[in-house]
Parts: structure tokens; C-alpha cells; sequence
């Protein structure tokens, strides 16, 4: 995987420093509304109604539509490297490479007898993936629609991404496969696709980031969502929601499309010095440097 794009002291501010949480969007109508004073956040994942954030020691918060605490955080969390939600659960991967993870009702949920040491996770509607040392995949959770059931022979995977009832998987050669739920053509991956460097899955729609910063996008288009912005370049990170899109520029700014019910491709008018972003389903958030 290439680098951001962003400069050496932007990376290291990122990462050792953190940032303020930017967010857009809301919940069932509510608007959102994060506390005063939300800094030092290294990463953030976003769920359908909650927002996880990952602070630079390693420990991790949550916050609904209404400020903190749902879905609460495992007692004792830390050493927290990243994060995922899902619909109504989150995985958290620690920097020893075990993960937790935990449903919305704060019940701690139940992992592979066999999983150690993954370098990455990715977590659908009702089932996770995780991107194991090796690099083969694991999956578990719901299989109604074949999102678990992970193709034979699949290795040489450097990421992962899930959708709501379907898997992405992206090789060291730059090419893509998925499987599950394809309903809306979102596992038929464009033929001759290749020059991949990172990925994202929404609802019913793909996404990916070829090398060079262009954006490629199929599956469900009932909102815009794969209808990417004319003359969008230079991007260096996606993400997807259930029906929109998000990417962000190597100059810090945000582009968003796809279903604006709740405002959540509604980017705030002057936003720049952004250096991560994460999805809800009708909510988007970023991480702008102090």
C-alpha cells in the first residue's frame, strides 16, 4: 500500500499527536453533535448510528448522535492500534495483533479460535473479515448472503473492506476480488481493473483507489454514490457509506456524493488540513490536524 501522499510532519503529527473530529450528517435526523475539546484522535471508524474513535494512547472512546457512551467500550481496552464498525457492532485491533470486539449492547462477541496476529479487520452489517500475517483472509458472523464463505486459494491479500452483505479483498498485485451479496453488481469487479491501492464498500456499492489518485466505483446507484465527480484526482483515501461516498484529496480537502437525506455529503464550506475520514451510514467524519 502507498503512502498517503501527505508530507513526513503531517503523517508524525498525525499519528503521535492526533486531531480534532470534524463530522457531517446525522442520525435519524438528529443532528450531530460531538463534545468540546475532541482532540488527540488518530483514527475514527463509524457505524450506523455511533462513531468510535481511536486516541493516540492507544485507548478508544465511543459517541452516538447524542455526545458519549454508546456503545460502550470494553472495560480495560488499550493498546489499540485500529478500528471498525459495523452496523451494530465494532473490532478493535491491537498493536500485539489480537483484536476484540464488541456488539452495540457492549456484550463482547466471540472471535476465531484460530485468529492471531492480523494485521487489519473490516466489519459489514453482521460479520467481520480480518487480513491475517499470512496474508489469507478470516470471515465469521452472518453468511446469508456467501460474505463469510471467503473464495478458495485466496492469499496474497494486502486489504480489506466490507459491505453490508459483501467482502473485498485487495492483492499485493493491485488487482481486487469479492464475494457475497451482488444484488446490485457490487462484487462484479470492472474487467482490466488493475493499478488498485485501496478500497471501500458501502452498502451495495464498491469503491476503489487507483495508483495515481483516480477513484472507480460500481454497484448500487439509486443516490449517485458511484457517479464519481468529474475531474476528481489527486485522492489518496475512500470511504463508503450506505449510499454515499467520500474521498479525501492529497491537499487535505474532502469530496463527497451519493444520498444527502441527513447532509452527509454536505462537506463544511472551507474545510482543508484533513488527514483521515471515515463513513456511517447517513454521517461522515474526518480528522483535521490541531
Amino acid at each position: 500500500m502507498r503512502r498517503s501522499g501527505f508530507s513526513e510532519e503531517q503523517t508524525t503529527r498525525a499519528v503521535t499527536q492526533g486531531g480534532r473530529v470534524i463530522a457531517w450528517g446525522s442520525y435519524e435526523k438528529e443532528k450531530l453533535s460531538f463534545p468540546e475539546g475532541l482532540n488527540g484522535v488518530v483514527a475514527l471508524a463509524a457505524g450506523s448510528r455511533h462513531t468510535v474513535a481511536l486516541r493516540q494512547n492507544g485507548t478508544v472512546f465511543s459517541l452516538d448522535y447524542k455526545g458519549f457512551g454508546v456503545p460502550p467500550v470494553p472495560a480495560g481496552l488499550s493498546g489499540v492500534a485500529a478500528l471498525v464498525a459495523g452496523s451494530v457492532h465494532n473490532v478493535a485491533l491491537r498493536k500485539d495483533g489480537t483484536a476484540v470486539a464488541w456488539e452495540y449492547s457492549g456484550k463482547i462477541a466471540i472471535l476465531p479460535s484460530d485468529l492471531s496476529r492480523a494485521l487489519a479487520v473490516a466489519a459489514g452489517d453482521s460479520f467481520t473479515l480480518a487480513l491475517r500475517q499470512d496474508a489469507t483472509v478470516a470471515a465469521w458472523g452472518i453468511n446469508n448472503h456467501g460474505q463469510t464463505s471467503v473464495p478458495v486459494g485466496l492469499s496474497g491479500v494486502m486489504a480489506i473492506a466490507a459491505g453490508a452483505q459483501h467482502a473485498v479483498a485487495l492483492s499485493q498485485d493491485g488487482t481486487m476480488v469479492a464475494w457475497g451479496n451482488n444484488s446490485y453488481g457490487q462484487t462484479s469487479v470492472p474487467a482490466g481493473l488493475s493499478g488498485v491501492v485501496a478500497i471501500a464498500a458501502g452498502d451495495h456499492h464498491t469503491v476503489a483507489l487507483r495508483q495515481g489518485g483516480a477513484v472507480v466505483a460500481w454497484g448500487n446507484n439509486n443516490d449517485g454514490q458511484v457517479n464519481v465527480p468529474v475531474g476528481l484526482t489527486d485522492v489518496v483515501a475512500i470511504a463508503a457509506g450506505s449510499r454515499h461516498t467520500v474521498a479525501l484529496r492529497r491537499d487535505g480537502t474532502v469530496a463527497a456524493w451519493g444520498n444527502n437525506s441527513y447532509g452527509q455529503t454536505s462537506v463544511p464550506a472551507g474545510l482543508s488540513g484533513v488527514v483521515a475520514i471515515a463513513v456511517g451510514s447517513s454521517h461522515t467524519v474526518a480528522i483535521q490536524l490541531d
